[in-house]
């Protein structure tokens, strides 16, 4: 028993922390946070065989990214930035197909069909998320059946929890040809040329959504899922979040937080004793009640113990640290590390977060604003190829195309600094005889010919030069 435990009349306890608790839980008794659409009868008399599964506990990233603020405030960041000013249509050629842009605008207006207070900002920034925690995004897509034909119009867009998204493939990640559903009931049925309800033709499971058992189990079809990764490089069914190799880091920061959170709990030993020589351990004993009454009322109380045994003289009294303070440990500064890490890995830089840290005048802010704004258009046109190309080829839409607005459009911080280097520029080609301008839009222009002439300040004089 530690010499404290003696004083405080308790035993340290090793408690699981939170984080720990909820990592540690079964998956299936974690809550999606999407919405999977409900069909009715929903039912599976064959077996959905193993499949293959993600590399990395994706629950565990989820909890990551949620409990450690800095990591939530950067995902949050670029998931509002990138749809902050919306999108455009944009017509194929001199003019787009009217009915096709009424059909598109709809569906982005309102993705649920009303079974939903979703909105198609909610929907993009939804997908996001998923692209920041999980480097996967699962949208499925709900159609509208026309009975006693093959012909079918897009309905509905839900934006599938990741955690629980598998794909139907093989070893070689090749897509199986075993299982086929009715898009209806999603039963299973024997083979592409069973009998389905309401006459739809069977659909081949190209991937499904592991509730827990086989037989909650819910297939998709091909056309009926648009999955795609932003992170990762290489050709692999799953993505590569950059959680994962942030995790001991994050890990190491939310045991820092939770340490300082301890710190000024009842919970927590004394940060030190007061060592006073001369009084015997029968002495401290019968203070045991007292000192562990007032350090549960007072977190401040500084205990008294004995340091005198056989021989050992009367001396000074001394105070004994037993916590090293925040300082001590480097504490602070690798945390701001970890954070500096996390901005690096997902393209964000101190200014977007809040810090002040590095920032020095009007081009270092320019600077960070722009980096982060080739974050936010590299993340816009990982929807835009991975989710609305796809789903526009699905709805037959040909005359338009939907694209994010510049994020630059309307950013004057940006502008200025801008402006004020194309000033230099100027002002440094016009000394060489180079007569450059900026047109009505502020882009630089330089005329067709120009003939660079050295202005008599900047010849040198004649025997300036010597051989």
């Amino acid at each position: 028993m530690a010499w404290y435990d003696r004083i405080l009349g308790r035993k340290p306890i090793r408690k699981i922390s939170a984080l720990e608790e909820i990592i540690s839980r079964d998956s299936n008794q974690v809550l999606k946070e999407a919405r999977t659409p409900v069909y009715s009868g929903i039912g599976a008399m064959g077996s959905f065989e193993a499949s293959i599964l993600p590399p990395v506990d994706q629950n565990y990233l989820e909890q990551l990214a949620d409990r450690y603020s800095h990591l939530r405030t950067v995902i949050t960041r670029i998931a509002s930035q990138s749809v902050a000013k919306g999108w455009e249509y944009h017509a194929v050629g001199d003019t787009g197909d009217k009915e096709e842009r009424k059909i598109l605008e709809s569906l982005l207006k309102d993705p649920s069909g009303g079974d939903a207070d979703i909105s198609g900002m909610e929907l993009f920034k939804a997908m996001i998320r998923q692209l920041e925690v999980f480097d996967d995004c699962w949208v499925s897509i709900v159609y509208d059946r026309i009975e006693g034909s093959e012909d079918k119009l897009v309905k509905q867009l839900w934006i599938e929890d990741a955690k629980n998204m598998r794909f139907h493939v093989d070893e070689y990640g090749r897509f199986k040809d075993d299982e086929w559903f009715d898009t209806v009931t999603r039963e299973v049925v024997d083979g592409k040329d069973a009998k389905t309800e309401g006459g739809f033709p069977a659909e081949k499971m190209a991937y499904f959504y592991d509730q827990g058992t086989e037989k909650d189990n819910i297939p998709f079809a091909r056309d009926e899922i648009i999955h795609f990764n932003k992170y990762s490089a290489n050709a692999r069914l799953y993505g590569q979040s950059p959680i994962i190799g942030l995790a001991k880091k994050i890990e190491t920061a939310l045991a820092i937080e939770n340490f300082q959170n301890k710190i000024y709990k009842l919970e927590r030993p004394p940060k030190g004793f007061l060592d006073i020589p001369g009084h015997d351990e029968e002495s401290l004993n019968r203070l045991g009640e007292y000192i562990a009454e007032e350090t549960r009322r007072n977190p401040n109380f500084v205990p008294i113990i004995s340091s005198r045994g056989e021989g050992v003289s009367a001396g000074q009294a001394k105070f004994v640290p037993v916590m090293p303070n925040m300082d001590e440990l480097m504490a602070l500064p690798y945390m701001e590390r970890i954070n500096n890490d996390i901005n690096a890995s997902y393209g964000v830089m101190p200014i977007i977060t809040g810090s002040t840290a590095g920032v020095g005048g009007l081009n270092s802010e320019g600077e960070q604003v722009s980096i982060f704004d080739r974050t936010i258009r590299e993340t816009q046109m990982c929807i835009e190829m991975g989710f609305i190309k796809p789903l526009m080829k699905l709805m037959s839409i040909e005359t338009w195309k939907l694209r994010f607005a510049d994020i630059n459009a309307k950013n004057e911080q940006q502008q200025l600094a801008n402006m004020l280097q194309k000033a230099n520029i100027i002002t440094v080609l016009n000394k060489v005889g180079i007569k450059a301008t900026l047109d009505k839009d502020g882009n630089l222009k330089l005329p067709d010919e120009t003939a660079v002439v050295m202005p008599d300040e900047a010849k040198p004089e004649v025997g300036a030069l010597k051989p």
